[in-house]
């Protein structure tokens, strides 16, 4: 299934704690640091949820057969990379390519873990059906948007990071 903005911005107002300057952000969806940036993902989640852009934004679900977003296909042809591209374009035309890490940065990821089960499957079959399976057709079900931190905690400088 697809979400809509409405469900992305209702789906982050889950009592998540977020501080910026020392400031516990009550909403981040309505906190002037956070608003515009939640609009402009809600924008991409409004675009690939309407009927219009069905057949370019989704494909069926291999496992519930409901349309889910083609920013998660598997590629297994030229043509599946390139209905994919179609898809990620129109989100990055939307925003004028400002967005640089929106809902497919991540799905990319886990297409890419999933198409590759083998490598999991070194150290255990589970480690390949339990974690990546799993976890990919979760967040493609739900049409989530799986990011992910990039810069350390502030710590004690004057001290190695190890």
């Amino acid at each position: 299934m697809t979400r809509s903005g409405h469900e992305y911005i209702e789906g982050i107002r889950d009592g998540r704690q977020v501080y910026i300057d020392g400031e516990l952000v009550s909403d981040v969806t309505t906190h002037p640091a956070f608003r515009e940036a939640v609009q402009s993902i809600a924008n991409l989640y409004d675009i690939a949820n309407d009927p219009a852009n069905r057949e370019l934004m989704t494909y069926d679900s291999p496992k519930t057969g409901e349309p889910v977003n083609r920013a998660f296909t598997i590629p297994r042809s030229r043509e599946d990379l390139v209905l994919r591209r179609k898809a990620i374009r129109r989100w990055a035309e939307s925003a004028f390519d400002l967005i640089g890490r929106g809902p497919d940065h991540v799905a990319g990821f886990l297409v890419a873990f999933a198409s590759a089960l083998e490598v999991f499957a070194r150290r255990g079959q589970r480690f390949a059906d339990n974690n990546i399976v799993r976890f990919y057709e979760y967040v493609r079900e739900n049409d989530l948007f799986v990011s992910y931190v990039i810069v350390p905690p502030q710590i004690d400088g004057s001290k190695p990071t190890h």
